[in-house]
């Protein structure tokens, strides 16, 4: 029996859905295959923007260094406000570069803002509480999140003191990125809505 053309059109959008599904777990799976040599390497440092709790987003670097010399890079895009982790990037690199191009490179996207060395155990739990913060606002983060936090080893890291509160004036707030378009900022408000209803959150547009 011929299909019509609604019943052509779902099963080209089933097929879309499914080769996008697995398209980010190749993905996913390719950056964890990245990652695994270097987790036995010695942390380098830790950084994590000053600012970051007053601008809501910033970029958290956490870095190896191997005998050899090679600096591999991970780094996390944080939103502290609402989203948790919105981006991810893995990279390696001889230690001049890192120091003389990478980090400076950073540094400079974030305004010439300084940056300050944390615990690798304080800054998996910066991490991960950023993305417990979004989960429950009913935001999942990154699709390559987790294969980058594998980053971190199965070692224990030790205890990390700090505590770290997530939102802006104890509620979340969202604030349209540049690469995010209407249609997101208007799904992303309605799922604020849902989960903490209206005038419960910031949002700036």
């Amino acid at each position: 029996m011929a299909l019509t053309e609604q019943q052509k059109q779902k099963k080209a959008k089933q097929k879309k859905q499914k080769r996008s599904t697995q398209s980010k777990s190749n993905s996913a799976h390719i950056l964890l295959e990245k990652v695994t040599p270097h987790v036995e390497n010695p942390f380098y440092e830790c950084l994590i923007p000053n600012n970051l709790f007053e601008a809501g987003i910033g970029n958290i670097l956490i870095t190896r260094i191997s005998d050899k010399g090679e600096v591999a890079v991970a780094s996390f895009i944080v939103d502290v406000f609402c989203l948790g982790v919105k981006k991810v990037l893995f990279k390696t690199m001889p230690l001049p570069e890192y120091e003389k191009v990478f980090k400076p490179d950073i540094l400079k996207s974030h305004g010439d803002y300084p940056f300050s060395k944390l615990k690798p155990a304080c800054a998996l739990k910066l991490i991960t509480g950023a993305v417990d913060y979004a989960k429950q606002l009913g935001f999942s983060s990154h699709q390559d999140y987790h294969s980058l936090k594998a980053f971190f080893g199965d070692d224990k890291l030790g205890f990390c003191w700090s505590r770290y509160h997530y939102g802006k004036d104890k509620m979340p707030s969202y604030v349209k990125g540049p690469n995010e378009s209407t249609a997101d900022a208007n799904k992303i408000i309605a799922t604020l809505e849902k989960s903490c209803g209206a005038g419960n959150f910031h949002f700036h547009l």
